[in-house]
Parts: structure tokens; C-alpha cells; sequence
């Protein structure tokens, strides 16, 4: 079953039931049904054929929902773009995927001006919420009403979606999700929440990353899924109560900024089945605290972009804060693995570990991505012994909860989201000013961690800690660049003179209960 298949089941099955709400605007399953093949005609009328990849760049928004399950039908994978990015990495995503037609909502129009002249392969640009001045609006390009497209053929081995994740190089890697990765993560999204039927969904959390995955899995059961485009705390809080929400996916960084909302104990959040953190460790003393506001309905979710989450799951009845050091320290975990996924714990020469002995956590699944787009060399190392890595340290208790300790991989997870710090470093290293740099991953309590660089002059240099961070939120956006600045006369360096990150990352690590 592939993701349009999921969805024409439900727009069978139950075609009047809502599937999407926005404001004042809400989207029967049969109303998206019609616009889908309308959209899926369209592409292909436009030579934008199965196997073309599409772009998105957009907000959460019910027309570009639509338009993903019209290119869904039409064969073409996903390339969601993460707005947030730099123009200079979307571009390189964009051409990296391979992406022929590109869906934009009029917020992002500026950079859409900027990111198509340097995308030469795509041809086809359309304007989700109305006629731009220079590209078409979806409601006048579609397909005439009661158009349908031709079922069109495909393998289990068939891209579904390339998903942009940054490289170490600067450049980003392109991974490749299969129908088969995403019948696996629909049966264990929904396996892990327990869920059979409709439910009412919030989504807050951009479609385009871990949210979409919540949306895609729970549509196979016919949920209303209600759309915010911004986050907005005390809305998202009264949404909660006036709609009676049952699942809802934040980020930490998210939940914590309810938490200390003036207003957050005056709603009533008793419709919750499931409230899922996930993209960000969450410190525990917030876990409890959020279980003493919302109700024993807290659930913890890992995943990531080379294989869709849940990989491995904590469910709410899990969450016992009282209940001894045992349930104390599972708290911290990322649950046990999900229903089709096999999680282990590594060492470095490929043997399996036992309980409670730290290594690498890997994974076995046909849930596993394709590996990433153009990249062999990349893949193999992804899927050395056989086995998905992660690049996670953790440890696995003799019932299988995993703790996950700290990040083989140099990657920062900040708010929930991504970032490469040799990307980062690359970019301060260009500064003439700057002699040697290292960027790591800090504790914040908003973010989880913080994008910190810490610099060495060259001699007699000078340099501001603003130069820094506008230099790289020019080349890489926000969400990469440094909060902070340090200048250290020397950096620490082994004997061969590579600088020793884990020294310098250590030292702010100090005292806390875990390393990420």
C-alpha cells in the first residue's frame, strides 16, 4: 500500500468526513480526492511524469496538502524544502533531487524569485494560494473538475519522497524514502499511538518534516487533521480545548514555551490521547511537569530522515516519574523499538552489544531508507554490517528501553531540528579573520542544545560575535547560525593537530544528565 492508496481507502470509505480544517475552511476526504487527480492531470499534461521529482516550499497550508497527494497520485516523489534553510541550501537540495515542478505558497514568493533562475531543471512553478505575477495559480492551472488520472504503476522499491538531510561537506544529502519505508511507518505510527480509527489531529509542526508523518499515517484511518501555520502557544492551547483534540506532535522547545504560558493551567485538555515530543531530547523534570498539566498522556517518538519515525517509541503509560529509579531513568529514554523495527545497540567492529553496554544504535528494517540519492559511497557507510546506523550512542536495558547517551555523528539537534556543525564551521572559517573554528552543540533550556562557535584569530585579527552570526545566517539561515560566539586564544588539539571538539563541547556539558 502506498500513501495515495492509504488515502483512497479512506476517501471510499468514509468520502464526507473532514480531512482538513484551516480557519474557516474545512476539506471533506472526497472534496481533496477530486483535487488530487485534477493536480495529478495536470503534471502530467505539463510532462511532469512518475518519477519527476516535485518541490515544496510552503507553510502548512490545506491547498499544499492537497497538491502533495496530487503529485503522490501522479507518481512523482516529494522534495519538501525546509524554509527555514538558507537560499543557498535549498538551491543545492532542490538540484540535488533532481526536482522538475515546484508548489510555493505567495509567503515565500521572494524566495522562490531567487531559488528557480538557479534551478534550471524546473520547468513547472505554481502559486498554491493564488495568481503570482510571474507564475500561475493552482485553481486556474488544475485539470478541469472530473478529471481522473490512470492509475498510474509502481514498485515497493519506487521513491515516495527525497528528503533533504545537511552533509558534512556543505552540501546536502538527499535520502531516498520508498513506498515500502512508508507502508512501514504508517503501520508503526499507528501500531505506537494506538489508533484504529478517526481521530482529531493538530498539526503545528511543519507537514514538510516530522509532522507529515503523523498526517500521512493517520489519514489511513479517515482523521481530521486541523492545520496551524505559525506557532502560536495560546492558540494552540485553545485549539486543544474548543476542538477537542485527541493527538497532537510538538517539538520540546515547543511544549516548554506552553509550560511557562501564564494561561496554561485555564483549558482543559482532558479530549488528549496521545501529546508526542519527538526531534529533541526532553529534560525530564519538563516531562513531569507536562504530565502533571496534561495528564498521564505524554509519549515520546525518535526518528529520523534515513528512516521515518517511530523507530522506537516511550508510550504514555511508560511515563511513571514516581514509580523508582527504574521508570526515572526510562524517562530519559527513547522507548523500545517499534512493531517492525529491529533496534540494537553496536560497536565499532559490527559486533551486537548486550544489555546496559554503550555502542552505537542500529537498525534493521524495511522501514530503512533507500540510502541517499547519487551517493553509493555514502549509503554503504550508512549500511555498514548490514545494519541502518544512526549515529546515536545508547544503551539498552535488559527490557529493551534505549537511553540514548550521546551523538556519534557531529550534528547538533536544536529545537527539534538538524545541524551540521562542519557545515557551520565551514562557513566561519571562511572569514579571513578567523585561524581555526569548532562549532558544537550547547545546553539550552528553550532548544535542547544551542549552535555555539567557538573561534582562534588569526594573529592581530579582530571580529565581533555579530559579524559571525550575520555572516552565517546569510549563507545558512537562521536555524545553523551560532547563538553565541566565544574567541579562545588556542584551541585544544591532539597531537597531530586536530582540534579536540569533544574536549571543547564537554566543557559546557558539564553536570548535565545526559551529553545531547
Amino acid at each position: 500500500m502506498r500513501l495515495i492508496d492509504f488515502f483512497d481507502r479512506t476517501a471510499t470509505c468514509y468520502p464526507h468526513r473532514v480531512f482538513l480544517q484551516q480557519g474557516e475552511v474545512a476539506r471533506r476526504y472526497i472534496d481533496a480526492h477530486e483535487t488530487s487527480h485534477r493536480i495529478a492531470v495536470a503534471l502530467h499534461r505539463d510532462e511532469i511524469h512518475a518519477g519527476d521529482a516535485v518541490g515544496f516550499y510552503m507553510p502548512n497550508d490545506w491547498r499544499g496538502v492537497e497538491a502533495v497527494y496530487g503529485a503522490l497520485r501522479a507518481g512523482a516523489p516529494l522534495a519538501q524544502v525546509n524554509s527555514r534553510n538558507g537560499i543557498e541550501q535549498n538551491c543545492a537540495y532542490l538540484q540535488d533531487a533532481g526536482v522538475k515542478a515546484l508548489f510555493f505558497h505567495s509567503r515565500y514568493a521572494a524566495e522562490v524569485a531567487q531559488v528557480v533562475p538557479q534551478c534550471p531543471a524546473i520547468r513547472l512553478v505554481i502559486c498554491v494560494d493564488g495568481e503570482d505575477a510571474h507564475f500561475p495559480g493552482l485553481s486556474s492551472w488544475m485539470a478541469p473538475a472530473g478529471s481522473r488520472l490512470p492509475e498510474v504503476a509502481c514498485r515497493p522499491e519506487d521513491a515516495w519522497a527525497i528528503v533533504g538531510t545537511s552533509g558534512t561537506t556543505g552540501r546536502p544529502k538527499c535520502v531516498i524514502q520508498t513506498h515500502m519505508t512508508s507502508m512501514v511507518y504508517t503501520l508503526d505510527m499507528l501500531y505506537s499511538l494506538r489508533v484504529y480509527e478517526s481521530v482529531r489531529h493538530l498539526v503545528v509542526a511543519p507537514v514538510s518534516h516530522f509532522a507529515g508523518t503523523f498526517l500521512f499515517a493517520l489519514s489511513a484511518v479517515g482523521a481530521t487533521h486541523i492545520l496551524h501555520d505559525s506557532v502560536d502557544i495560546l492558540e494552540i492551547m485553545r485549539t486543544i480545548e474548543r476542538e477537542r483534540i485527541e493527538i497532537v506532535f510538538l517539538p520540546p522547545t515547543v511544549i516548554y514555551m506552553m509550560l511557562a504560558h501564564p494561561d496554561v493551567a485555564n483549558f482543559d485538555y482532558s479530549s488528549l490521547k496521545a501529546f508526542v515530543y519527538a526531534g529533541a531530547p526532553m529534560a525530564s523534570a519538563k516531562v513531569a511537569e507536562a504530565i502533571r498539566l496534561f495528564g498521564p498522556v505524554m509519549m515520546n517518538m525518535f526518528g529520523q530522515s534515513e528512516a521515518n519515525g517511530p523507530i522506537a517509541f516511550l508510550r504514555p503509560e511508560e511515563h511513571r516519574p514516581d514509580d523508582g529509579p527504574v521508570w526515572e531513568l526510562r524517562l530519559q529514554s527513547i522507548g523500545r523499538g517499534s512493531l517492525l523495527r529491529r533496534v540494537e545497540i553496536m560497536d565499532d567492529n559490527g559486533r551486537l552489544l548486550g544489555p546496559n553496554e554503550p555502542g552505537e544504535m542500529v537498525m534493521r528494517s524495511w522501514g530503512n531508507s533507500a540510502g541517499y540519492l547519487n551517493n553509493p559511497e555514502a549509503t554503504e557507510e550508512l549500511n555498514r554490517f548490514g545494519w541502518m546506523h544512526t549515529g546515536d550512542i545508547g544503551i539498552k536495558d535488559d527490557d529493551g528501553y534505549v537511553v540514548l547517551v550521546d551523538r556519534k555523528k557531529d550534528m547538533i539537534v536544536s529545537g527539534g531540528l538538524n545541524v551540521y556543525s562542519a557545515e557551520v564551521e565551514q562557513v566561519v572559517l571562511s572569514h579571513p579573520a578567523v585561524l581555526a573554528a569548532a562549532v558544537v552543540g550547547v545546553p539550552h533550556d528553550k532548544w535542547g542544545e544551542a549552535v555555539k562557535a567557538v573561534i582562534q584569530l588569526q594573529p592581530g585579527a579582530s571580529l565581533t560575535e555579530d559579524e559571525v552570526i550575520l555572516l552565517c545566517k546569510k549563507k545558512l539561515g537562521s536555524v545553523s547560525a551560532p547563538k553565541t560566539v566565544e574567541f579562545w586564544d588556542e584551541l585544544p588539539r591532539n597531537a597531530t593537530g586536530k582540534i579536540l571538539k569533544r574536549a571543547i563541547r564537554q566543557r559546557y556539558w558539564e553536570g548535565q544528565e545526559r551529553n545531547i
